[in-house]
Parts: C-alpha cells; structure tokens; sequence
C-alpha cells in the first residue's frame, strides 16, 4: 500500500498577504502616485460640461451611479476629486485583496472612500456593498461599465443593477483629449498628452425601472451603451480629436 503524503498543496492558490515588503512599497509608492497624479494635474487643461439635471441633482445632494467606459479612468481621477472638493461623494470599487489596498490607501489621501469588492469574483457581494454605500453613506460610485477585462465599450448590467437597488439615477461621462496616446491594453486606455485639453462630457442623468425582465434589462443596457458613446462623441467633437471606435472580443 503506497503511503500517502503528509502534506498536500492546495490547488486554490493562496491570497497574497500584507508582508513587509510590500508595506515598504506601499509607504514609498503611495506618495509617489500622488503626487505624479497631482502633476499630471497641472499640465493638463480641462473643460468640464455638465447637463443642467446633473446640476439639479447637485443642488438636491442626491447621490448617483457615474457610468463610464475603462478607458477614461486616467483622465476620471481628476473629475472625481473636483466632486469630492464640492461636497459629492464619488467613490470606486476597488478590489479586496491586498494589493486593491494600495487603490484604496491612494483614493484616501484624495478624501474618498472606496468600495471593497469585486465585481468579477463576488459580483452580487460587490452590488450589496455599493447598494450600502450609496443609501447609508450617500455615497455616489464611479463604474466602468465595460468592466476591468472589457470586452471594450460593451456595456455589462453591473450600474444598472446598482442604481435600480438603490434608487438613484445613472449620469453618462464621456472623456477625450486634444491630443493623447493610446496604450496597448484591452481597453485603449486614453493617455492625454502633456500641456493637452481634456473635455469632459456629463450627460443627462436618468433613471432605470425597478421592475424589469430581461428584455427590459437588454434595452436599458443597449441605451446605457449608446448614451455614453454619445457623451464620447460630443467631448470627441469639442477637440476634434479622431474617434477610435476599434473593439475588443471576448
């Protein structure tokens, strides 16, 4: 009878833990990402419009779900610091593992408080905590709606289902600049140019029913789709910057 190993390595690998070197990293890479943040900041020029119903929901201090694609999220940080600087709540989703702190740690020293969770691994989880984040705290979270694996520009239900739970509005952002690289990621992350315009479209927030199937889903999925696209466009249109409409299949 062969012997059976003392000892057998799980296949689950192991979550990453918060070791001393890591720790050194974070305390050398936290200040350093802050601060390159805050540079890029001050090379750039923003033009910022926002739709009057947005500017309603501002006066009435209503929180709202902010709908992107992932490739804006560079260019979004700044916006999101301007709304927490006038008294809105904008907050992410960052994952909950140790190196998510590092996202977490960084978006603090801005003044926000993330979002623990994962909308790919623990998706219902993640909905209830943005679901909390939003009617406990007034919390108004910031989604991709493409996710953080794409496919690119394809809008996935998470910021519906976020905001028909808890209520509120979704606010379509389109982001472009004068002129800027794309990078060679899944989503063709915009990465404005030194010295360059960023035009930042908000477009009209609007409301989804609580009550619907899944064809109704579908609709308000395609519309959420086509409504930040439109947003795209327009802030595209501004700076006449050239529309990169390539894709990403899963």
């Amino acid at each position: 009878m062969t012997e059976q190993p003392k000892f057998l390595r799980s296949s689950k690998a192991m979550p990453r833990q918060m070791t001393w070197w890591r720790r050194i990293l974070f305390a050398i890479g936290l200040p350093i990402a802050y601060a390159s943040l805050r540079l890029m900041w001050m090379t750039w020029r923003y033009r910022v419009y926002e739709d009057e119903g947005f500017a309603e929901l501002e006066r009435r201090h209503e929180p709202a779900v902010f709908a992107l694609w992932h490739e804006g999220l560079l260019s979004c940080f700044w916006y999101a610091w301007r709304l927490l600087e006038r008294g809105i709540g904008a907050t992410f989703l960052i994952s909950p593992s140790v190196d998510g702190d590092f996202g977490a740690q960084l978006l603090a020293r801005f003044g926000s408080r993330a979002v623990r969770g994962s909308a790919r691994r623990s998706g219902a989880a993640a909905l209830r905590r943005l679901h909390r984040a939003i009617c406990n705290d007034r919390q108004s979270p910031i989604i991709t709606l493409d996710g953080s694996k794409g496919p690119r520009r394809y809008c996935k239900p998470g910021a519906i289902m976020v905001a028909r739970m808890a209520g509120v509005p979704i606010v379509p952002i389109g982001f472009a600049a004068r002129r800027a690289w794309r990078l060679p990621s899944w989503d063709r992350h915009l990465m404005p140019a030194p010295f360059t315009t960023i035009v930042i479209v908000v477009g009209e927030p609007y409301t989804v029913p609580r009550d619907m199937d899944e064809e109704a889903l579908e609709v308000h999925r395609s519309d959420l789709e086509a409504r930040v696209n439109a947003s795209v466009k327009k802030a595209e249109a501004m700076v006449e910057a050239p529309t990169d409409t390539s894709v990403t299949k899963t």
